[in-house]
């Protein structure tokens, strides 16, 4: 089991990175979210957590192939290739933190 993590600081994200980062079903989230800026960083940040903990790069996965859902009570999880994976994201003012677990 590998563990990632990734920090955002919200105030950078730009106008337009959704489009290079959400899943249609993650687009929709984003369209209705009343905090965009914090759901998109939180979502940036996890992506990147995942792909620390897979030991791999932008470049060998991209952010569009990994979705994040959430259970009924609100939790996150990763979905990767049709596998689920744990993960866990904080906000703090302008910050974002995220926790990614994987597992071969």
């Amino acid at each position: 089991m590998r563990i990632g993590c990734d920090i955002v600081y919200l105030p950078r994200i730009k106008k337009g990175l959704e489009k290079a980062i959400l899943t249609e079903n993650e687009m929709a989230e984003f369209a209705s979210s009343p905090k965009p800026s914090e759901y998109l960083g939180a979502r940036f940040a996890l992506k990147e957590a995942f792909m620390k903990a897979m030991g791999k790069g932008i470049d060998q996965i991209g952010f569009r192939r990994i979705e994040i859902g959430k259970e009924e009570g609100g939790a996150p999880y990763i979905v990767y290739e049709g596998r689920r994976y744990e993960c866990s994201l904080s906000h703090d003012g302008d910050y974002a933190f995220a926790v990614a677990l994987y597992q071969d």
